[in-house]
């Protein structure tokens, strides 16, 4: 109808109508927006007092947006969509000019007959009269332009008042503003709370509780799970560990307490045993944390393998020495002991080999087993620690050894029970010594006959003989001692090129004839006569071993038949006995 032009007599009362109509328009888009402004700040304070009363998750707030977007949907196609569809002309202004009026239909016959196209209709004059009848009256009427229902004025006053209660809210607790918008956007914030968490320790670990902190804990299968908790603001007594299974399961609550032996405001709790990965969350006072994932990820399981090298002087075909598994061995003295460390669940961070305190660290590396020791290729890895061989405490066992094997994981975890071994010793045994002389009385040129036999477990080196000459000085106020004088050593055995006779050639024994006459001794002297023998070990030196001393007593011919008159006197004497204890013998039968 704005097409018609404006100079025609109805011009100033279309353009009224064109007034009123927009008026009315407007009035019922502010209806519209009232409705829908009030229904959407109702909205934000359920959503609000919903999530601050319930402390949603973010599952839960992702729920709540959509309840209340569907509110406000639901609210624009009930009650606000309805005002928005109306779309007025001029002719429905008109009639209802003619309702409030109370005249005919001339209005409408007038703007109708004004429209292009019009005088193919019926009588010209009859038009024209009806359009200056319109025009002339129609100064005088009074349009409506008021929307029944539309009551902008309650609209707009609850409206204001819901804005202006809200802009209060916001300004007396403008962090609580804040942490709600980050909450509606489904960030991590919290709403201030009178208690805050200001530090929390999980299994020794010290954890951020910050909400929003990407946090994850990891926890050895099985082991006991530590909580300390640390309170700021106002102080709670008692709190609580909500721990939820992360794949299945019912939740476990672990109740947390005040220690009188920790600051204040400082709550611990225990959890015995902890076998599931868990979703933690921390309730104190009116604080909490966001869920914080505990992954329990297992303890390493730990082989060692001991190879044990005999010194070359000790060595065997079977000598070699290679446990698997084994802490504890028994190497000869000497030996070099070589130790492998390998986890078969897991990589490792770190391996060293603690011995008197002292850390001795294991390197990564890729070795060969012994040959032949299919037990141990199977127990290693592709990757292993070994121990080095330059500052290897165990090239060269001299003593017994006890150690520690510290293991640190991936996770930065260790067995629950510390690897512990012992080296123990095999010794090195002093050569065995045997020595006989038939007779202890000789000639001063006698040449005694001595019988001898040396064993040892590896090697003999030398073998000698240690003549000792005793004289005896008369002293008739005291007795006489024996003195030793002029000691002479004497080669018994002859060794190979090699310097040493191995095991495989022992034992060794023989007869060797004592020449006494160059010693220069004389009737009633005496000699003690010693073997001696000293095994073989390599670059270090023999030990030395002797037999039980042999006194030879020096004399003359007639000292020689008065020694073998006494012998065949006690020889008789004993026959005798021998003979009466068998003829008692018979006659007690």
């Amino acid at each position: 109808m704005d097409s018609i032009a404006s100079g025609t007599s109805l011009a100033s009362l279309r353009s009224r109508l064109a007034a009123v109509r927009k008026r009315r328009s407007a009035i019922r888009w502010a209806a519209a927006i009232s409705i829908l402004g009030i229904t959407g700040l109702a909205v934000v304070a359920a959503a609000f007092a919903t999530d601050w009363l319930l402390s949603l998750s973010r599952a839960g707030r992702a729920a709540l947006l959509l309840a209340a977007g569907g509110t406000l949907a639901w609210v624009f196609s009930r009650h606000v969509r309805p005002w928005l569809r109306v779309h007025e002309s001029d002719l429905d202004i008109a009639m209802e000019v003619e309702l409030q009026q109370g005249i005919d239909s001339d209005l409408v016959a007038a703007l109708q007959f004004e429209e292009p196209g019009s005088n193919t209709w019926g009588s010209g004059a009859l038009r024209a009269a009806v359009v200056d009848y319109v025009a002339e009256f129609g100064q005088r009427w009074t349009i409506p332009s008021q929307v029944p229902h539309a009551s902008l004025r309650r609209r707009f006053g609850w409206l204001a008042a819901a804005l202006v209660g809200i802009a209060a809210a916001v300004a007396t607790r403008p962090d609580f503003a804040a942490a709600f918008v980050n909450r509606m956007l489904l960030g991590s914030a919290h709403y201030p709370t009178r208690t805050t968490i200001a530090s929390l320790t999980i299994g020794g670990k010290s954890v951020d509780p910050t909400p929003g902190a990407s946090v994850t804990v990891t926890s050895p299968l099985g082991q006991p799970l530590d909580f300390e908790v640390g309170l700021v603001g106002e102080q709670s007594a008692s709190g609580r560990v909500r721990l939820s299974p992360i794949e299945a399961g019912a939740a476990t609550t672990i109740q947390l307490t005040a220690d009188q032996a920790r600051p204040a405001g400082t709550l611990v709790g225990n959890l015995p045993k902890l076998t599931v990965s868990v979703d933690m969350q921390i309730f104190a006072g009116d604080a909490w944390t966001d869920p914080i994932p505990v992954v329990v990820v297992p303890l390493p399981i730990v082989e060692t393998l001991m190879a044990a090298t005999p010194p070359a002087y000790a060595r065997t075909d079977a000598s070699e020495l290679a446990l698997a598994g084994a802490r504890q061995v028994t190497v000869v003295e000497g030996s070099s002991v070589a130790l492998t460390v390998s986890c078969v669940n897991k990589p490792l961070r770190s391996v060293s080999l603690v011995i008197d305190g002292t850390d001795y660290p294991l390197q990564k590396s890729i070795a060969a087993t012994p040959a032949g020791n299919r037990k141990a290729d199977s127990l290693l890895a592709p990757l292993h620690w070994q121990l080095s061989t330059d500052n290897s405490p165990l090239a060269h066992v001299t003593k017994p050894v006890r150690f520690e094997v510290r293991v640190v994981d991936e996770d930065g975890l260790s067995p629950a029970t510390p690897v512990m071994g012992a080296i123990r010793l095999k010794a090195d045994l002093r050569p065995r010594i045997s020595a006989e002389i038939l007779t202890r009385v000789v000639l001063p040129t006698g040449v005694p006959s001595l019988t001898w036999r040396v064993s040892d477990d590896h090697g003999i080196r030398e073998v000698s003989l240690l003549l000792e000459p005793l004289s005896v000085v008369p002293d008739t106020s005291a007795n006489n001692p024996a003195q030793a004088v002029s000691p002479t050593l004497i080669q018994v055995a002859t060794m190979p090129p090699a310097g040493w006779l191995d095991h495989k050639s022992l034992p060794m024994d023989g007869s060797l004839a004592i020449p006494l006459a160059s010693l220069g001794l004389k009737k009633g002297d005496q000699v003690r006569v010693t073997l001696q023998a000293t095994d073989y070990r390599g670059n270090a030196p023999g030990q030395t071993a002797s037999s039980e001393p042999i006194v030879l007593d020096i004399t003359d011919e007639n000292g020689i038949m008065a020694a073998l008159s006494e012998t065949d006197g006690r020889s008789a004497t004993a026959l005798n006995a021998i003979i009466e204890r068998q003829l008692g013998v018979g006659e007690s039968r």
